[in-house]
């Protein structure tokens, strides 16, 4: 089976090593949330950081007391903030 063109450049668009903003509990630093991503590259992921942390807050008030960093993860799953806005 050929894949349709949309689906070749969606696959194309993915790493197998992506760039997330990932959100850390203070108190608890192995808890840790992908809640956006993925991004091909830092600087889009930095470029999307400030954004990213007052949605993560508009979900969850306790998250303006998590720790917020960049981080190149094998992973092309979506961060929580597209999977939330894929589905509603």
């Amino acid at each position: 089976m050929v894949p349709s063109p949309g689906r070749m450049k969606q696959a194309e668009a993915v790493n197998a090593q992506n760039y997330y903003i990932v959100a850390t509990a203070p108190n608890d630093p192995s808890l840790q949330v992908k809640i956006s991503g993925p991004y091909l590259t830092r600087q889009a992921a930095s470029a999307d950081l400030e954004a990213a942390i007052d949605e993560a807050m508009g979900i969850d008030p306790c998250a303006k007391s998590y720790d917020y960093s960049i981080s190149r993860l094998e992973s092309q799953k979506p961060g929580v903030i597209q999977h939330m806005a894929s589905h509603s």
